[in-house]
């Protein structure tokens, strides 16, 4: 062990030491052996005690050891014998000496280390215990507290200074038990003394809380603990406790208690049930508003008792999870549950707590409120229901709808606009809407929204939305959250309306030029049929007969014209019968293939099962000529030609995207040519009356439109699909009839005379009245003339052997043919009636078709025509 005394410095020491062994040692090299030098060493070793290190005096002895042995070998004497045996030994005994002088040396320094090192230590201790002995009074005076004790053989206390100050007395003061006894209050003094011999007699401990009266006469509040004190017998020899002044603590404790009853007394004012819990949760106070709500007014009952008999069964153990982990974490409680009432009835109420803590921020109390939120919580769930709705009702409507925040973020998003965006709506909830739809930012639709917002004013507009290529119609409403934006795909509702807009401007053409048909017919009527009587008388004049079929020709051709307008116009009077589509386009093949011409190949693919067709045949016949020459104009250098048939249903989807189009069975007859096709640009205007693609005199422009209009007349519908180079197809869908199909009677032939019948003519335009007149006179017929309804009525009424009445449709006077017919049958029951008309809307003709019973003779007719109607009507059944 090495060690240093803490002295001042001790180089001297050390420097002696060395110069004494140098000394000695220089002695030994020039003295003779006899004489013991080695002894000399050992003063010096006591020398180097001096230093008071311990490695010193260990180096000073080992040297003074080497150095005895060391002078014996350079020792001037040359000894032998005896001599040299005692000059060994006298410097082993030296070399024994210094070292038995080392060792005495470092003992003595040890022992004085240790001594120093005791004293230091017991220093410190002393110290320590008088810092303690100063820190216990303080905390004695700042706590006012302090010790006693009394001995039972002598029944007299020892009091300590805090005590004594409590106690208002001299320090040192030593009561007597009784005296000390006196300074309790009186009320106290039993108490005190009975606790005093209970500790005395049997062992008891005791702590008590009374009041003294100190020698200044001040009534203090103190705490008296004590404990008895056994010898090594177990006897009690003393008593010994501790004395504390709580007056403090008591006027704190009355204070509180004061402010605990305001606090109560306020909570019992208050309409909300106000309650507290202890530190572990468990509730102490509930206001008396938990009585009025529970109707519980036993004071025996305590809160928590109350409380947990209130709670909703599915609510229990939530509120004690909540309540547990606030507990636990001494963190703020809140809670919603259902508690009942007095009537049996579960309401809502809000629950919370926070915990109050004292200056060490420990938890001593907790206070609560049990707010009732039923209303509210009824509002919030009506609010939901209501919320529930909507989104169901934005989920339902067709139209797309989304809404947005004041910083363009997407809050909603329904159905129909996550299927018309083509995004999902989770991809889009709370994300910037010009990053999600680039193509719009900056746009009208960014502009239109921007202008919402600024102006609080909704906004309507029509815009292009290019990336998925169509039209919407968009309806922006702002508010305080954002905008609401409702939005429609109107590409498909666009073009029906372009379809619609086409369908009504052919309309209107068609009523212009429907108008002029009746004056234009009665005139061609006139022309045709004295044409016709030329052509007869002139029949052996070379020169004459030819302008008499010419002027004909371009009567007919007039004629012609004319029942195309009307037919486009839907204006013509169809008398539609069941039709055998397939027969009707057989029996026409021989005349298409010789009006077509050899170049061009017929194909005629029809269904073998189809269904009749309810359609005028004629007119029918007419439509199916009219399309094939048009093909046949296509196809100049030769192509194939193909009619096709099929049954076919149009369904409610197709309906909706066609103007004018009714869902369910049609006859589907088609017209394909492998021409050379229709400029798209043309195809909306192909129906139009006069419009043409051919060259000047190869075309009136009023083929199409005619098959159009009775198409349309028919109830039926129409397609065109054409492609430039590749060729065109036309398709006729055409009423279906469900029933069979009765063979018609073949029509006479050339002209059919009378046979002296009587017949009433009833015509308001002269020309047309005198050509009718001679030409049925002319026939065989005896023949009655009225230029009027009323005029022909008189002569019904002179007359009562009439068999026919021929009357034109439209006249003036107020009567038209169709109420002078119905007049007239009721005058004469079983007269028949045949009707002739260039234009005859809405009298004979309803819904593009004749009335059922109703003979027609169209303006304008011929000779030919004339007879054969005439005696159709004679032999006709009566109506």
């Amino acid at each position: 062990m090495t060690f240093r005394l803490p002295r001042p410095s001790t180089r001297w020491a050390r420097g002696l030491t060395l110069a004494g062994f140098v000394g000695v040692f220089l002695a030994d090299m020039v003295t003779p052996l006899g004489f013991a030098h080695g002894m000399l060493y050992m003063p010096w070793v006591v020398v180097a005690g001096l230093s008071r290190n311990s490695r010193w005096v260990v180096g000073a002895t080992v040297a003074g050891v080497g150095l005895t042995a060391a002078g014996f070998l350079v020792s001037p004497s040359n000894l032998t014998g005896a001599a040299l045996a005692y000059a060994i030994a006298n410097r082993l005994v030296a070399a024994l000496a210094t070292a038995t002088t080392g060792g005495l040396t470092l003992a003595i320094l040890q022992y004085v280390h240790r001594v120093k090192e005791t004293q230091r230590l017991l220093s410190e201790a002393y110290d320590t215990l008088r810092s303690q002995q100063t820190l216990l009074q303080i905390a004695s005076e700042i706590g006012h507290l302090g010790g006693w004790l009394v001995r039972l053989d002598t029944h007299v206390a020892v009091w300590s200074e805090e005590v004594c100050r409590i106690h208002e007395v001299e320090p040192g003061f030593a009561p007597t038990v009784a005296q000390g006894i006196e300074f309790y209050a009186p009320e106290y003094r039993d108490r005190i003394t009975a606790v005093f011999a209970a500790c005395v007699e049997t062992g008891l401990p005791f702590d008590e809380e009374l009041q003294i009266i100190t020698a200044r006469q001040r009534r203090l509040w103190v705490r008296s603990i004590g404990q008895p004190v056994r010898n090594e017998q177990g006897a009690i020899v003393a008593v010994q406790g501790a004395f504390q002044d709580i007056t403090s603590q008591k006027l704190a404790e009355a204070s509180l208690e004061r402010s605990e009853q305001r606090f109560r007394q306020l909570a019992d004012a208050m309409p909300l049930i106000v309650w507290t819990a202890d530190p572990n949760g468990t509730v102490d106070y509930a206001s008396h508003a938990l009585r009025v709500y529970t109707g519980i007014y036993d004071p025996d009952t305590p809160p928590s008792q109350i409380w947990m008999t209130l709670l909703h069964p599915d609510d229990v153990d939530l509120c004690l999870t909540v309540w547990t982990a606030a507990v636990q974490s001494a963190s703020p409680y809140r809670v919603e549950l259902r508690t009942r009432r007095y009537d049996g009835d579960y309401r809502w109420h809000l629950v919370q707590a926070v915990p109050i803590r004292d200056e060490a921020e420990q938890i001593v109390k907790w206070y609560g409120t049990a707010i009732e939120i039923h209303d509210q919580k009824q509002l919030e769930q009506e609010a939901r229901q209501i919320a529930d709705r909507l989104n169901t009702t934005l989920e339902s409507i067709t139209d797309c709808f989304f809404t947005l925040d004041r910083q363009w973020n997407f809050t909603f998003i329904n159905r129909q606009a996550e299927q018309l965006l083509q995004r999902e709506r989770a991809d889009l909830l709370g994300k910037y809407a010009w990053d999600e739809f680039p193509e719009a930012s900056g746009s009208v639709f960014q502009q239109q929204y921007e202008k919402a917002v600024n102006e609080g004013q909704s906004v309507e507009f029509r815009e292009f939305y290019a990336p998925l290529n169509v039209w919407l119609d968009v309806r922006a409403y702002p508010s305080q959250e954002g905008l609401a934006v409702y939005f429609q795909d109107v590409t498909d509702r666009i073009a029906l309306e372009e379809r619609l807009h086409q369908s009504q401007r052919l309309e209107s053409i068609g009523q212009l030029t429907g108008g002029i048909a009746h004056d234009f017919n009665n005139l061609l009527t006139v022309i045709l049929g004295n044409a016709e009587l030329l052509g007869e008388m002139l029949e052996a004049d070379p020169h004459l007969h030819p302008l008499a079929q010419m002027i004909g020709s371009a009567a007919q051709r007039g004629a012609e014209l004319t029942q195309r307008l009307l037919s486009f116009a839907r204006r013509q009077a169809l008398d539609p019968k069941p039709v055998d589509v397939n027969q009707l386009m057989t029996a026409t093949n021989g005349l298409l293939r010789r009006t077509l011409g050899e170049h061009i190949d017929i194909n005629i693919v029809a269904e073998a099962n189809l269904w009749p067709a309810l359609v005028d045949p004629a007119q029918l016949e007419n439509a199916l000529l009219n399309l094939c020459l048009n093909a046949r104009d296509a196809m100049v250098q030769g192509g194939q030609l193909t009619l096709e048939t099929a049954n076919i249903y149009l369904s409610q989807d197709y309906a909706s995207q066609h103007v004018e189009v009714m869902s369910g069975h049609y006859v589907m007859v088609s017209v394909s040519d492998t021409g050379v096709g229709i400029d798209p640009k043309h195809l909306e205007r192909v129906f139009e009356p006069f419009f043409t693609t051919k060259e000047q005199g190869k075309g009136t422009g009023l083929g199409l439109s005619m098959v159009y209009g009775f198409i349309k007349q028919s109830g039926g519908h129409i397609k065109i699909y054409s492609e430039l180079g590749h060729g065109t197809t036309i398709r006729m869908y055409l009423p279906r009839f469900w029933g069979d199909v009765q063979p018609s009677l073949p029509a006479p032939e050339g002209v059919v005379v009378g046979h002296s019948e009587l017949i009433l003519l009833v015509e308001d335009n002269e020309l047309v009245r005198r050509y009718a007149h001679d030409q049925l006179v002319d026939l065989g017929y005896r023949v009655l003339v009225a230029t009027s309804g009323p005029a022909a009525l008189a002569m019904l009424y002179q007359q009562d052997n009439i068999d026919l009445l021929f009357t034109d449709v439209v006249m003036p006077g107020g009567m038209s043919g169709r109420e002078l017919a119905d007049l007239a049958q009721q005058i004469r029951p079983g007269l028949r009636v045949l009707y002739t008309s260039g234009y005859s809307e809405n009298a004979i003709v309803h819904q593009g078709r004749l009335d059922t019973g109703i003979q027609l003779l169209s303006k304008p007719y011929g000779r030919t025509e004339l007879s054969r109607k005439i005696r159709e009507a004679l032999t006709s059944p009566c109506h």
